[in-house]
């Protein structure tokens, strides 16, 4: 009887400790506010695989340049990146997209039917070709480094209501600014929480 005590109580403090011993897992998302005046951006389409775009066409999912979202929510839940590199540009509003043929106007955006999809598909083809001719120069680049974010936030506890067992949410949000410049800010949120802010 006290080996099976001893044993109980050796299995119950191993327990225990391997479960303040495990590591909190991390999770990765950003979001990019542009600031700019009169100007759209486009984005180079290196980022990570993003869960919120599941629902996402492949047809958009797989082109070289990002024109229509500006969030990530990194995936898989818990994958922290060594880095991430956002590459973007000045590009056309809505409006000079549309004058220009490179945009989808809202009567063939929700319009049904082959030929409403071979329209959108042309539109969206000639604006990447558009896209392919900004020069070098007018690319800037933003650099990501989620570890050091893990490392800053290690010991802190993120405010409200969650679900511990889904980890932390580091959340990136990045504002363009007009002059060239940008700047970055950190928040941290459980997992669920953040989840609840997002869907």
């Amino acid at each position: 009887m006290k080996k099976l005590m001893l044993l109980i109580s050796s299995t119950i403090s191993l327990v225990l400790s391997g479960c303040s011993a495990m590591p909190m897992k991390n999770s990765i998302s950003f979001q990019i506010n542009d600031h700019l005046k009169g100007q759209d951006v486009v984005y180079r389409n290196n980022w990570p695989e993003c869960s919120n775009l599941s629902g996402t066409p492949d047809t958009l999912k797989r082109q070289k340049y990002i024109t229509s979202y500006s969030r990530c929510k990194v995936a898989p839940e818990g994958y922290v990146p060594q880095q991430i590199i956002i590459e973007y540009a000045p590009w056309f509003t809505y409006k000079e997209l549309i004058k220009k043929g490179y945009g989808i106007p809202e009567e063939l955006r929700y319009a049904n039917g082959e030929n409403a999809e071979k329209k959108r598909l042309a539109i969206m083809d000639a604006e990447q070709k558009a896209i392919e001719k900004i020069p070098a120069t007018a690319w800037k680049r933003i650099v990501l480094m989620p570890p050091q974010e893990v490392k800053k936030y290690k010991y802190q506890v993120p405010e409200g209501k969650g679900n511990r067992s889904r980890g932390k949410e580091i959340h990136y949000v990045i504002s363009l600014n007009p002059d060239g410049s940008y700047n970055i800010e950190t928040k941290l949120y459980w997992v669920e929480k953040y989840q609840e802010n997002w869907n």
